[in-house]
């Protein structure tokens, strides 16, 4: 007998009364290895069992036990979820990969995990304006991840023209939390974005474009009649960095470029070498250097001997063929690779020499030490994850307009962060981790952290489960990010930090973000812990 078409909660049913027929379990076990049948599965499952579903960050950080979990696949199924939240008054949120250590993707309501949209979408050149343009764009799904993402281009000759330090982010988490890499001259992923597709609380079907997008607005009208062409800058600037605020991502369109090598150097330094000595091994002359595309700065947040050891990352385009290797990936894995203990004793060896703290961080530093590691541009931007502990960061973003010709004014801000661990480290509270200093170009986005400026952002990176280093965190947040600062915060690394009066004095368009928000959030359908947060949930009507 088959039970293809048969209900998973009827499925279950049947199990329950012939625990032996091999049809429902072959039918069952193909479900559980189907992505299209496993969020109906599951739903059954908890329902049988009296629980609702649970969702956890990577780190177990953020939590929540939603009503539904739901596996969409297509454009269909996000108008389907967006009709249930509706009929049943419930909140509607998706998560990604479970990256971001802030509250953007807990709900009590509907929650949706879209890996399962993961398809390359063609781009149809007879609807743009420029049909010429076509050879550089390149549109996706927006649960397809950055790997997948790049192997994709790859395959095609093509590239990102910057991306992150991780790839297993899906495409809607990286882009709607600004997501950025380092490169001057280089935005956020965000900054890549031409068109994309949004699913409304309204179930109205949205393709929102810059006022100059890419599309030709009476083709496309011809060609989509179930979809409106919004072309308004104010809409595009703000849902393209929303944190799922303004409605369900369904597709973007990239402008990408053609693939490129990158060859990377990493050379040990000191922070008050770089930023003090003449010539042309200085902060600024490395930013403006033509021959560079990416400069980062990896710093020990604590002096020894009186200097802040630093790893200086330095990126320059290349030739094929690869050549060398990286070795050590990054610093949380140099930090393992340096304690005198097994991996997973680390963090209860450092809580209990936390005094020890800043050794351990120059000699991971050291290990990072490297030249000539030749790849692939997007192999050589991803440093990986730690996959045998735990991390997790807060990042603050510093204006850095005319650091290219003065970083007077970085460098000051930068030495009164490291001030802040100095003082911390009074009370035994360390950070297990470097600070890391990239360079991003100012984008257009509302709420991206580089808005309107060139930026420096700050990673402070940290081992989870070391003593107060939430504490830590959070205290050096509250130091920095003062009011008429200019400091920002990452939207996926805020720890739940940032208020509303705080986004007002920190985004110059943020009354233009809240407008089209009110729009598209009109019923409050995606109201969520972030939204009570910034004190911008709306009645639900």
């Amino acid at each position: 007998m088959a039970f293809s078409e048969t209900p998973s909660h009827d499925l279950l049913d049947r199990l329950q009364k012939h625990p032996d027929n091999e049809d429902l379990i072959r039918e069952i076990s193909t479900r559980v290895n189907t992505q299209a049948h496993h969020g109906e599965l599951s739903k059954a499952i908890y329902s049988k069992l009296g629980k609702k579903p649970t969702w956890a960050n990577c780190i177990g950080q953020q939590k929540c036990s939603p009503e539904r979990k739901l596996q969409p696949t297509s454009r269909q199924d996000l108008l389907n979820a967006v009709k249930e939240a509706e009929s049943k008054g419930w909140h509607l949120r998706v998560v990604g990969s479970g990256h971001s250590f802030s509250n953007v993707c807990p709900t009590d309501g509907i929650l949706l995990d879209p890996h399962g949209m993961k398809k390359v979408l063609p781009v149809d050149a007879s609807l743009l304006l420029d049909p010429s343009k076509a050879s550089n764009l390149f549109s996706a799904e927006s649960g397809m991840t950055i790997e997948r993402l790049n192997g994709e281009l790859d395959k095609r000759h093509l590239a990102l023209a910057n991306m992150g330090a991780y790839d297993g982010q899906t495409l809607a988490g990286a882009i709607s939390t600004g997501t950025h890499g380092t490169g001057i001259s280089l935005g956020p992923i965000a900054s890549s974005v031409r068109s994309l597709v949004l699913v409304s609380g309204t179930r109205t079907i949205y393709q929102i474009e810059p006022s100059n997008g890419i599309t030709d607005p009476a083709k496309f009208a011809k060609a989509n009649p179930d979809m409106v062409l919004k072309q308004d800058d104010d809409w595009f600037q703000s849902s393209v960095i929303a944190m799922g605020c303004m409605g369900l991502i369904y597709s973007y369109t990239l402008e990408v470029m053609p693939a490129y090598f990158l060859e990377e150097s990493r050379v040990l330094d000191t922070w008050e070498g770089l930023t003090t000595r003449a010539g042309d091994d200085t902060l600024s002359k490395w930013l403006v250097n033509p021959k560079v595309r990416h400069f980062e700065v990896d710093i020990n947040p604590y002096a020894i001997g009186g200097y802040h050891a630093c790893i200086k990352v330095i990126r320059k385009e290349h030739d094929p063929p690869t050549e060398g290797s990286r070795g050590i990936e990054n610093c949380i894995s140099g930090i393992l690779a340096s304690c005198p203990v097994a991996e997973w004793a680390v963090v209860h060896f450092l809580n209990l020499c936390p005094s020890i703290c800043p050794t351990i961080i120059s000699s991971a530093l050291k290990t990072l030490v490297d030249s000539g590691y030749v790849d692939k541009s997007y192999k050589v931007m991803n440093i990986g994850a730690v996959d045998n502990v735990k991390a997790m960061a807060l990042e603050l973003s510093f204006d850095a307009t005319g650091v290219t010709t003065d970083a007077t004014k970085l460098v000051h801000q930068i030495n009164n962060l490291l001030a802040v661990f100095a003082e911390k480290a009074k009370k035994n509270w360390y950070l297990a981790g470097p600070v890391a200093l990239r360079f991003v170009a100012d984008a257009d986005a509302y709420l991206a952290p580089q808005a309107g400026r060139v930026t420096c952002m700050a990673e402070l990176d940290l081992l989870v489960g070391i003593n107060n280093g939430e504490n830590l965190l959070r205290e050096v947040k509250e130091a920095v990010c003062t009011k008429g600062s200019g400091v920002r915060v990452h939207w996926g690394l805020d720890l739940d930090t940032v208020t509303g009066d705080e986004v007002h004095d920190m985004f110059p368009k943020y009354d233009q973000w809240l407008s089209v928000y009110k729009q598209l959030n009109s019923s409050g359908m995606f109201n969520s812990v972030f939204t009570d947060r910034l004190g911008i949930s709306v009645s639900k009507s």
